[in-house]
């Protein structure tokens, strides 16, 4: 089974803010895959990583 974090995990561990991290979702920008489960924000461990990974190549 695949690891969920919650958006305030999600802050602690990419060092974005929560807000920043709604804003990217709203708007469509640079922001790791993510979805609603029972109206929460909820992202997958290993998709989050795969986003940091991509991320840090681009710099």
């Amino acid at each position: 089974m695949r690891a969920l974090l919650t958006i305030q995990q999600v802050s602690e561990l990419t060092g974005l803010a929560v807000q920043t991290l709604y804003n990217l979702r709203s708007t469509g920008g640079d922001a790791p895959p993510s979805f609603t489960l029972r109206g929460r924000v909820r992202y997958y461990e290993d998709d989050l990583e795969a986003w940091i990974a991509h991320a840090s190549q681009k710099s």
